[in-house]
């Protein structure tokens, strides 16, 4: 058992015992009877087979979560994803795929040279990439996916969690190398998403994809963004999307493609090939929906790391772009397992400290300004965005709230349009645990929390009241681990408006419950399913 303050070691939970029979939750309170649908939530499983460690949060088995909710009543089931990489590390009772962070342990029976020969390979996609697909999920009408940065997805039954065919490779359909774990769905059904080309004959690029109903086999790329660095391109995990435009934030966090290359021949894992490069710019990349084309001016801000774009729409000429970011460098060193270990007490301990940031790029006018003129209506915000000697427009954020502020969600009908609330999760930075649930007014600062001692919360999920007129009339679901006892979990309602419960429902399973990334509401009587 862990213990009451120990929520450091909520990440490193593994769990030894699926949930594969639904089972019913103890309800308190109420669950609008109107919510009839699954939450579906995809995040590491487990950081051993045998004997064998994974080093880093992203390399963790994909575990997935589902709360049925059905007339008041809630159940709950997990089932590991079927990866490959699941089979082969299970059946070799070790890790034999090599991950984001973690090598590929080699074959301790093996004599010497087999298992040079093995590791001292000609780079192969599988082994640069693997289809542990643990950061997300995404459903538009019948089909659901789990998702991760990679070129892999795998189909899985969004009742059952079962894993349905073999990995799906998106290179074999569209000229691109991997996507992002954060599409986006707009409201005929139509999916985007972004991701990096890098055999483009004309060097390495980011594409736009676009998946009608979420279908693969449909998919065609409709923008190119030729990346500022050949051989060093961005690391990225989502972008924003206006009516009219797509924003991409070309950030100083790169890959070195060579390094990927040669670590893939030496059996050394891709994370070691990322860099931060402190003393370099971030910059802002616009493409009209329309014609596919970017707006051929370079709007640049000083160096900074991005997750989550959490809103983007346009305003007199202007492109309002909301993110949650911070200046501290790489966050993705901060989920080592070794620093995630560490007591929050540690000094040398690393922590995630994104906050809710707004940049404004003007889109029109730039040309006609002069040179030192700040960009930025009057009143619009405390952003600046100043036109430079060389034409390129600098650009600076304003804060919109103080707090530790993590996996943004909005309603998504407001997604490309102008909004007022954001939720997100955060608590005390070095703890690396999401302890409250936040509601941002964006317009006015104001914050709305929710918090219960002795517990974490998971990622916040809006789902609209189907009766609602305003932007916040609906419910953030969530969940809810507690920090003293592995085998509990509980799916939480809040009433959006205010952030007070209520319901509940609460359960006792036989294996432990991990904390996970990201998930999807999928309502019964959707037709188009969104985030």
């Amino acid at each position: 058992m862990e213990s009451e303050e120990s929520g450091r070691s909520l990440w490193l939970r593994e769990c030894k015992e699926e949930t594969l029979e639904e089972i019913e939750g103890q309800v308190k309170g109420t669950i609008p009877l109107w919510m009839e649908g699954r939450v579906i939530r995809n995040g590491p499983g487990t950081l051993h087979v045998g004997k064998t460690q994974y080093h880093h949060l992203f390399d963790s088995l994909a575990l997935l979560h589902q709360f049925n909710i059905s007339s008041g009543k809630v159940f709950y089931s997990s089932r590991f994803l079927g990866s490959d990489a699941y089979q082969k590390n299970m059946a070799a009772n070790r890790i034999v795929i090599t991950e984001f962070g973690t090598t590929a342990y080699p074959d301790p029976c093996a004599k010497f040279f087999r298992r040079f020969k093995n590791t001292l390979t000609i780079p192969t996609t599988d082994k640069v990439m693997s289809d542990n697909c643990s950061i997300n999920v995404c459903q538009v009408r019948d089909e659901m996916f789990a998702l991760t940065e990679s070129c892999y997805i795998r189909q899985i039954d969004p009742k059952t969690l079962k894993t349905i065919g073999g990995k799906k490779n998106l290179s074999n359909h569209i000229p691109v190398n991997m996507l992002t774990a954060h599409p986006h769905i707009d409201r005929d059904g139509t999916l985007y998403n972004i991701g990096s080309s890098f055999t483009n004959p004309n060097g390495t690029c980011y594409s736009i994809v676009k998946m009608p109903d979420g279908r693969l086999r449909d998919a065609k790329v409709v923008a190119s963004i030729p990346s500022r660095r050949k051989l060093e391109p961005s690391f990225y995990h989502s972008f924003a999307m206006t009516e009219n435009y797509w924003v991409f934030i070309e950030q100083p966090l790169v890959l070195h493609l060579s390094k990927i290359i040669e670590g893939s021949m030496i059996n050394r894992c891709p994370a070691e090939s990322i860099k931060w490069l402190k003393e370099e710019d971030a910059f802002f990349r616009i493409v009209e929906r329309s014609s596919g084309r970017a707006i051929p001016v370079s709007y640049k801000s000083r160096g900074f790391c991005t997750f989550y774009h959490v809103n983007a729409w346009e305003e007199d000429g202007q492109i309002l772009l909301d993110i949650c970011g911070s200046m501290d460098g790489n966050p993705l060193d901060s989920l080592w397992v070794k620093n995630i270990e560490k007591s929050p007490d540690d000094p040398s301990r690393l922590s995630l400290s994104p906050s809710l940031l707004r940049f404004v790029l003007p889109v029109a006018g730039v040309k006609e300004a002069r040179t030192g003129d700040n960009l930025v209506k009057y009143g619009c915000s405390k952003s600046t965005a100043i036109k430079q000697n060389d034409g390129s427009v600098l650009c600076s954020h304003e804060k919109l709230c103080t707090n530790f502020f993590n996996s943004p969600r909005i309603n998504y009908k407001r997604n490309g349009k102008p909004y007022r609330y954001a939720y997100g999760v955060g608590g005390k930075e070095k703890k690396l645990m999401f302890e409250k649930l936040f509601k941002i007014d964006v317009k006015t600062g104001e914050t709305t929390e929710f918090e219960e001692r002795g517990y974490v919360a998971g990622e916040p999920i809006f789902v609209q009241d189907p009766d609602g007129t305003e932007e916040d009339d609906g419910v953030i679901i969530s969940t809810l681990l507690k920090k003293g006892d592995p085998f509990f979990v509980a799916l939480l309602i809040l009433n959006a408006r205010d952030m007070k419960e209520l319901g509940r429902a609460e359960f006792k399973t036989k294996g432990e419950v991990t904390q996970s990334f990201h998930g999807q509401y999928i309502g019964a009587r959707d037709a188009i399913h969104s985030y």
